[in-house]
């Protein structure tokens, strides 16, 4: 199968979308805040080198499926005029001739309204229970966003790779035939 390929954050949104949540979801439920304490420690020992971001996403995901819907508060957070104008108008605009599959970091639960709103059917993203905040698979980053193409699809080939970080999505990037970098909706050949 023949896909493109885009990162999400940063790529087709101009920003880091699950800090702009957290930072939503916090105004929203300022009782999240409670639970700073675990969420502080857990970016201390991954600041230090001592945990995972797999790990610490889980936390801070754990602490605010204790106190709100992480599902609730994503479709909120979509339905914001704020958010959505983070959505670049470039990728509206570019053809759509093949399967696009978005694989990104970021959890699917939280991309799973954007994907619905670009008509995205192809989501690929950090896998997290909704109910209890905990990633059941790895950080989709990397080699991983490979593997994880490769389970939902089957065998592919990619057309075109978006991202706004080379480094990052190297492994896709390097079995892409087209490769692209997006700054702020800029798209530049590589």
């Amino acid at each position: 199968m023949l896909i493109d390929v885009y990162d999400f954050d940063g790529t087709i949104y101009d920003g880091d979308s699950t800090v702009d949540f957290v930072r939503f979801a916090l105004r929203r439920h300022p009782r999240v805040i409670l639970g700073l304490p675990r969420v502080a420690l857990a970016a201390i020992r991954l600041a230090a080198g001592r945990s995972s971001l797999t790990r610490f996403k889980s936390v801070l995901f754990h602490e605010m499926s204790r106190r709100f819907s992480l599902e609730d508060e994503a479709r909120a957070f979509w339905q914001s005029e704020g958010t959505r104008r983070k959505l670049g108008a470039w990728f509206q605009t570019t053809p759509r001739d093949l399967p696009i599959v978005i694989a990104s970091a970021s959890p699917e639960f939280e991309l799973t309204h954007a994907a619905k709103l670009l008509g995205v059917g192809h989501l690929i993203g950090t896998q997290c229970d909704m109910k209890t905040g905990e990633l059941t698979g790895k950080n989709c980053k990397g080699a991983q966003k490979i593997a994880r193409i490769r389970e939902a699809l089957g065998e592919f080939e990619v057309r075109a790779m978006y991202t706004d970080d080379a480094k990052a999505d190297g492994p896709l990037l390097a079995i892409a035939k087209e490769r692209y970098i997006v700054t702020h909706g800029q798209v530049k050949r590589i």
